[in-house]
């Protein structure tokens, strides 16, 4: 646990150091959170083959049969199971070294990055810092071990901002770099009809109607899935996805709810319908800067506000929605385990909801809700990491020789 906790910490601190440095220098502020995502990529790189689930189940074998293959065109034809975007980063990662570590390196830098670079799109709207932190303790544990999904997931995090923006072909190109890492990126297409729904329609019947449309997907899943395979619309190893039967999923919905509740309570005043008590200037000193506002509530960063192009009040909405749906589709867990992961999507998104919590209290409130936040996220990485020994992380071990290019004999 302590190697994790050191980098955590050492990550966020350089993060809040960046979001304060950014207030008075763009380029300084950015360079200090590119520096912050390095740490848990060389974390990530440097851990032994014992550490994360997937690494035996398919992250070895495919960077094996990468370093063996005679082109690209044959590394992404073979194993066909595998997707082929992945495929094709671990051929570009064995043509410079056989070594697997610089392969979880490499998937870890992206992963990290793009996560920071779609936090980076809500700079104005939420903190940078503590939705880093929620990143670091929610899921970094699993892009140790779902390595493919996790690479769509956060494509998907970063691309969905280039929508908001209008920057259509941008969108495009992510989205479908998302889904060729992991066919569970088509989701990314589904975010901009569920914001388009947001903007057009009155929210609060919209929202209700959506969750329960949500679960009876989730309740009737099953038949229809077996009608899609028997269409043959999808591959045959969908067929294990089929199951018989729906249950409540109570300890990840108990999880949740200690932050998702009050997003609720302060609902309009988080989708900025109504103003935050007190907002007349931004606090004086390093962490009050990063807790208060840096978008359109505070009149002296108005002409900031105006620099993301999308609308805030459909955003706060979207967010708040997209809490309740992996309240939702979490309930998966209870039916089969590998269909819980699509909550990720979803869930993603309590990073900013968590961090935007924070600024819509009172100032005198900032504070204390921050170091309740962190103390919870602390809390519950212990708890699913090592007490319930979540994704095969935990202890954690280090592999000395993982920075080296070449190496005697892949692991099996």
């Amino acid at each position: 646990m302590v190697p994790y906790l050191i980098i955590f910490i050492i990550s966020i601190l350089v993060c809040a150091a960046g979001e304060w440095a950014l207030r008075r220098n763009r380029a300084g502020g950015l360079l200090l959170c590119c520096v912050s995502a390095a740490f848990p990529v060389f974390l990530a790189g440097a851990r032994e083959y014992t550490v994360g689930t997937d690494i035996a189940t398919y992250g070895n074998y495919v960077f094996k049969a990468a370093c063996n293959a005679r082109s690209l065109f044959a590394c992404v034809r073979a194993q066909r199971e595998i997707d082929p975007l992945y495929k094709a980063l671990a051929y570009i990662v064995a043509r410079f070294t056989n070594n697997p570590h610089w392969f979880y390196f490499v998937t870890a830098l992206i992963i990290c990055g793009f996560t920071m670079a779609g936090l980076w799109h809500y700079k104005h709207w939420c903190s940078i810092t503590l939705g880093w932190a929620c990143f670091l303790f929610l899921f970094y544990g699993d892009t140790l071990n779902t390595m493919r999904q996790c690479l769509a997931l956060a494509v998907v995090f970063a691309a969905f901002p280039f929508f908001l923006e209008k920057k259509y072909i941008r969108f495009a190109v992510f989205s479908l770099a998302a889904i060729l890492f992991h066919v569970t990126g088509i989701i990314a297409l589904v975010l901009p009809v569920v914001y388009l729904l947001m903007k057009k329609t009155p929210p609060r019947w919209l929202q209700f109607f959506l969750i329960i449309a949500c679960m009876g997907l989730i309740l009737f899943y099953s038949p229809l899935l077996r009608i899609i395979l028997q269409m043959n619309l999808l591959p045959a190893k969908f067929y294990r996805y089929i199951a018989r039967g729906i249950a409540l999923a109570l300890n990840p919905t108990i999880l949740r709810l200690p932050f998702l509740i009050p997003v609720i309570m302060y609902y309009d005043r988080f989708c900025g319908f109504r103003e935050i008590p007190g907002e007349t200037a931004a606090p004086a000193g390093a962490f009050g800067g990063i807790l208060s506002h840096g978008g359109a509530e505070s009149h002296g960063d108005a002409e900031q506000a105006g620099e993301e192009g999308f609308d805030r009040n459909a955003l706060g909405m979207f967010v708040v929605l997209m809490l309740l749906l992996e309240i939702c589709t979490v309930q998966l867990r209870s039916v089969q385990a590998a269909l819980y992961r699509i909550s990720y999507y979803f869930g993603y998104y309590r990073f900013i909801a968590y961090s935007r919590l924070v600024r819509i209290l009172r100032r005198d409130n900032r504070v204390i809700v921050a170091a309740a936040l962190l103390c919870y996220l602390a809390v519950l990485w212990y708890y699913q990491n090592v007490i319930q020994g979540n994704n095969q992380i935990y202890p954690y071990v280090y592999s000395p020789g993982w920075f080296q290019l070449d190496i005697p004999v892949m692991p099996e």
